[in-house]
């Protein structure tokens, strides 16, 4: 019986992975606010400079360990066990990520079930304070996070190709049929509500000029190309401990890349040109889902019950295969590492995110407490929200990045990670290597530093 992924399992599992609010949320609004089609080109650059070499770089890796990331960083002779350290930050960085991010997998499951079961309320009244009740109503809040986070631990408890493999085979497909029939219905049922011209403007002020607050579109740009894939956070290294050996990552590994970025590209078609016939505030980050999207989708009368629900479904899918991706890498480690059953410690790491859940839930809501709410100076509300979304979700994503690559060319040798890469009898193009070589030692480099220092001297 077959116990490692396929060949187009392991792609959709990973695309999977990547895919998610990054692709369908950050990226048309960074999209609608820094240049529109100056935007999308310098993120598609820098996604193929950086993004599929470090994606070749985890594949590589995680099916050279065919372990846990733990050992990926304790696979050459002499490395000293303070290296393995990369991997339990890696596994520190999903789950803390995970934590948030299941939270709004709960609230995007609450409007699933709005506008399956209690549309007329949710059309009836402004968005805002409709979204105010999602997030403000603690046992609400925990109810539909705990559905959604059980629903997750359940597909990554079981065995792998009836979970994460079968899940990856299902969702891909959906989401790709859900976002096709968005972009395709919704400017037949409202032409008017849909201006394409928001998305086909090449504006290079808006990407290369500073914003009033100090915000650079192209540094939006390089970050959007390392966290829309997830890049740091040890998953992509993880699915890869499930390939054989004789894969080839140099083909495999740009597929997934392509995969998200097609989504990205498909989730800019999609929103970018209805947040250009908005008049009012354009919210970044969740509101511009549950406030703008949702008072976007009421106009279009009773058809609005329909796209919003496939909105929704669609979020909820993407979510859904990241959310399994972040539980992976700690239970891969207890499994190979402790010899733990998959199907009780799948469980139990889903009962011990579901708790971390809790203190992120209180600090969303105007019942939680107060120093959760501005934790760490980042409220006045949601504060320890957004400390998980911007150091684990952003920073440590880069930190980890580095790291890797400190990794590469300290221990494991450039000479070595060749070998990987040609184990089997692939071929690597001279050209190609040289280019590989050029930017794990300095464009990868130099862009996460820049990226680092960049996103720190905003934090503090």
């Amino acid at each position: 019986m077959r116990t490692t992924f396929s060949r187009t399992g392991h792609i959709l599992a990973s695309a999977g992975a990547a895919i998610g609010v990054a692709n369908l949320v950050i990226f048309p609004y960074r999209v609608h606010y820094f240049g529109a089609g100056a935007y999308v080109l310098a993120f598609v650059a820098f996604t193929l400079l950086m993004g599929v070499p470090m994606m070749i770089l985890e594949n590589a890796m995680g099916k050279r360990s065919g372990k846990n990331p733990i050992d990926a960083f304790q696979s050459n002779p002499g490395d000293h066990p303070a290296w393995a350290w990369v991997g339990w930050l890696g596994m520190l960085t999903s789950i803390m990520v995970a934590s948030f991010y299941l939270v709004l997998a709960g609230w995007t499951l609450d409007y699933i079930w709005q506008y399956v079961a209690n549309y007329g309320e949710l059309a009836a009244g402004p968005a805002g304070p409709a979204f105010g009740a999602v997030t403000g109503t603690i046992p609400r809040a925990l109810l539909f996070t705990g559905l959604f986070t059980l629903l997750t631990a359940w597909i990554s408890s079981r065995k792998l190709l009836a979970g994460v493999e079968r899940l990856s085979k299902f969702g891909m497909p959906l989401l790709g049929l859900l976002i096709l029939f968005l972009i395709i219905s919704l400017p037949i049922l409202k032409p008017e509500a849909v201006d394409y011209g928001n998305l086909l403007r090449f504006d290079w002020a808006a990407l290369l000029v500073p914003t009033e607050t100090g915000e650079l579109g192209l540094l939006h740009a390089l970050g959007q190309a390392f966290f829309s894939l997830g890049l740091g956070a040890v998953g992509m290294m993880t699915y890869a401990t499930h390939i054989p050996r004789e894969t080839n990552v140099l083909k495999n590994a740009p597929r997934i890349v392509h995969l998200d970025t097609l989504v990205a590209m498909m989730g800019a078609i999609l929103v970018v040109p209805l947040l250009g016939g908005i008049r009012g505030d354009i919210y970044n980050g969740p509101p511009l889902v549950f406030i703008n999207l949702v008072e976007i989708f009421k106009t279009y009368g009773a058809a609005g019950q329909f796209v919003g629900l496939a909105f929704f479904l669609l979020l909820g899918t993407a979510i859904l295969t990241s959310a399994v991706s972040l539980l992976e890498p700690p239970l891969r480690t207890f499994v190979t590492q402790y010899g733990k059953k998959r199907s009780t410690t799948g469980l139990l790491i889903g009962l011990a995110t579901f708790l971390l859940t809790i203190p992120v839930v209180l600090s969303c809501s105007a019942d939680g407490p107060q120093w959760l709410q501005n934790f760490a100076g980042m409220g006045p509300q949601l504060g320890y929200f957004n400390f998980l979304l911007e150091w684990f979700g952003s920073v440590f994503l880069l930190v980890g990045a580095l790291l890797l690559c400190a990794y590469l060319l300290r221990r494991w040798t450039l000479s070595g990670f060749f070998e990987e890469l040609t184990l089997g009898g692939h071929s690597l193009l001279p050209a190609r290597r040289r280019y590989l070589t050029f930017a794990y030692r300095w464009i990868i480099p130099v862009g996460i530093v820049t990226l680092l220092i960049a996103k720190i001297w905003t934090l503090l």
